[in-house]
């Protein structure tokens, strides 16, 4: 069963939830080596622990988590893992859910580690991932093997400690153990090949996790129901009212702006993106799912956080998350950015990724493990290409212009 956090430290959780430790994958295709790790604890010494989540003793979970890349990096491939990996134990999804995304970026014997806490446990969930063809040709995934431990949270008394079952064997900690190969016949047969066996761990949890990712670039309101005023004033303040309600036709949308004497119906969201800025449509439905992961204690997974909104508007969005009387439960928002000047909205540095694409595949490297200085502001060390790959090369941008030069008549 699934944690009741009487009270964790201060501020604590008070309900089922699930904290996210890390994510790692081997044998990737894409990736450098194979390989892809993102770390949801601070890593560096924590000095304002209203930035952060109190765990365990020094543990601290991030509020915020960014990546940052040129285009083509990898950034949006790396949201798609962490959302995969993340929806197993979170959504309890099976390995073919229509609503998992990244299947495409796995091969078969890809091997999926996520640390996570609950029920006061700290469990590591080890799946290898298979491969086979349906009866209609298609890929089906199904789990080859898996391997859950556990441990008390009282055994946690370092940073290295959640991902280290070595010592369970010393007699010094009490541990549980679980192999899929090594079920029963008669309990494996009651399960599916794509479901996982942390199913038995993470099954009444209620923590949220939340994505918008395949939304980037549409201009598509993907909340239901009304949106309150004071979510539509931050973007836009002469919209009054805003309701999305799904009907036999389709999305039906109720609008009124200020000074409007009734309400208007726009029954196409083609025609509602000539009456409402991208902006607000992407601004409210980023603020209604952000409600939804602060009230559970969630993870919001954003692709390009910065698409069709203001800078003060993204600063506002970090600081709800930043904000202990707000997020008191810990939710986390992961982002990916293009723009530098955002990441100098993060206090920390051991909270920010970088990807880059080389010629041996994508590379996740946290920014904290590349800059040591804390007095360096981090968009400009970005701009400046400090970190080789964070900068488009001056070289290609100069036979660009050169190209039009000579070709524009």
């Amino acid at each position: 069963m699934c944690v009741k956090y009487d009270k964790i430290l201060s501020g604590g959780i008070s309900m089922k939830t699930i904290r996210i430790l890390k994510v790692e994958y081997r044998n990737l295709p894409l990736y450098e080596n194979g390989t892809f790790s993102f770390n949801f604890m601070a890593s560096d010494r924590v000095t304002d622990k209203t930035q952060v989540f109190p765990i365990q003793r020094s543990i601290y979970t991030q509020k915020l988590e960014a990546i940052i890349g040129i285009n083509a990096s990898g950034k949006t491939s790396s949201l798609k893992l962490l959302f995969f990996a993340m929806s197993i134990v979170l959504n309890n999804a099976t390995l073919n859910d229509k609503n998992l995304l990244g299947k495409e970026l796995l091969r078969d014997g890809t091997e999926i580690t996520i640390t996570f806490i609950c029920d006061n446990m700290c469990w590591q969930l080890r799946s290898i991932i298979g491969i086979k063809k349906d009866n209609a040709d298609a890929d089906r995934l199904y789990y080859k093997d898996e391997f859950l431990s556990g441990k008390s949270l009282q055994d946690i008394r370092s940073k290295d400690d959640p991902f280290r079952y070595d010592t369970c064997d010393s007699g010094k900690q009490k541990c549980q153990f679980m192999q899929r190969s090594t079920i029963s016949k008669e309990t494996l047969a009651m399960m599916l090949p794509d479901t996982s066996i942390s199913l038995s761990i993470t099954r009444d949890a209620d923590t949220s996790l939340q994505q918008l990712i395949l939304f980037t670039n549409v201009n598509i309101s993907v909340a239901r129901g009304a949106t309150d005023p004071a979510i539509l004033h931050a973007f836009d303040p002469m919209l009054d009212e805003f309701n999305a309600k799904d009907s036999d036709d389709g999305i039906v949308y109720t609008i009124r702006f200020r000074g409007d004497k009734k309400s208007r119906v726009v029954y196409s969201p083609f025609v509602l993106d000539n009456i409402i800025s991208s902006g607000t449509i992407k601004g409210k439905d980023i603020l209604f799912l952000i409600k939804n992961v602060l009230e559970t204690g969630g993870y919001l997974i954003v692709d390009e956080l910065e698409n069709h909104m203001n800078k003060e508007l993204i600063h506002m969005i970090t600081d709800i998350f930043k904000n202990p009387k707000i997020n008191p439960r810990g939710a986390c928002l992961i982002f990916t950015t293009h723009y530098a000047e955002i990441l100098d909205f993060m206090d920390r540095k051991d909270n920010i990724y970088i990807a880059r694409r080389n010629q041996n595949g994508i590379e996740l490297s946290n920014y904290s493990s590349l800059v040591r200085r804390n007095d360096l502001k981090k968009s400009e060390v970005i701009l400046s290409n400090h970190i080789t790959g964070t900068a488009p090369l001056y070289a290609n941008m100069q036979a660009l212009e050169d190209y039009l030069f000579r070709t524009i008549k």
